[in-house]
């Protein structure tokens, strides 16, 4: 697993949203986030950014690294999925 890799897990377990456990595999840590966000209404994801949101500006060194690896996910990810990932960045990049 490369740094970037590691770095996106150990962003997913901050969250709570995957599993520390060194056993568990990319494909599966991966699937269990998108299972748990599976069926919800675009407005159930957006409370939870917003949640999100606020943890990560609390410590703004750790925040800076994890907005980093969020944007490093556009790589891996189809043209609207990025246009998606583009919206969840300027969410949490704005300021309230």
């Amino acid at each position: 697993m490369d740094s970037n890799d590691k770095l996106l897990m150990d962003l997913a377990v901050q969250l709570g949203l995957g599993r520390s456990e060194a056993s568990v595999s990319k494909a599966d840590r991966m699937s269990d986030i998108a299972d748990k966000y599976k069926g919800k209404s675009d407005q159930e994801l957006l409370s939870e950014i917003m949640k999100v949101k606020q943890s990560l500006k609390k410590d703004k060194t750790q925040y800076e690294k994890q907005m980093k690896a969020i944007k490093a996910l556009r790589s891996m990810m189809t043209g609207e999925q990025k246009a998606r990932l583009e919206k969840l960045i300027r969410l949490l990049e704005a300021d309230d």
